[in-house]
């Protein structure tokens, strides 16, 4: 089963993501902004759904800080904007997700997680 962490600062977004993840797994974390995610990490989350624009630490640095602690976690970052796609590829991001998230496209973001988990484990 696949753990899942989500970093969104906008609450409406976090709760659907949220019911998205309950859908399809039952093991989940949220966080409300990067710091939170941040403050004693451990790398027990198979994937990271992260937030690019946040508060107080937006999406890019807190990949940054999750690679220096984490190099195995897979992050999907949801944006408003598609040219911080290519931003993802610097700390190694799975995918990212255009907001408003519609469920097929999240679902096919976590069924490429779990392949990806599934050939790590051969």
């Amino acid at each position: 089963m696949i753990r899942v962490a989500i970093v969104e600062d906008e609450e409406a977004v976090r709760e659907q993501l949220l019911g998205y993840v309950q859908r399809y797994t039952r093991q989940y974390g949220t966080f409300s902004d990067g710091v939170e995610i941040l403050e004693g990490y451990r790398p027990v989350y198979d994937l990271i759904l992260l937030d690019v624009e946040m508060k107080h630490l937006d999406g890019m640095e807190t990949a940054q800080r999750i690679r220096a602690l984490d190099s195995d976690v897979m992050i999907v970052f949801i944006t408003n904007m598609a040219q911080y796609a290519i931003k993802g590829y610097a700390v190694g991001a799975l995918d990212y997700v255009l907001k408003p998230v519609p469920y097929f496209a999240f679902s096919q973001q976590l069924q490429k997680a779990e392949e990806q988990l599934r050939r790590r484990t051969r």
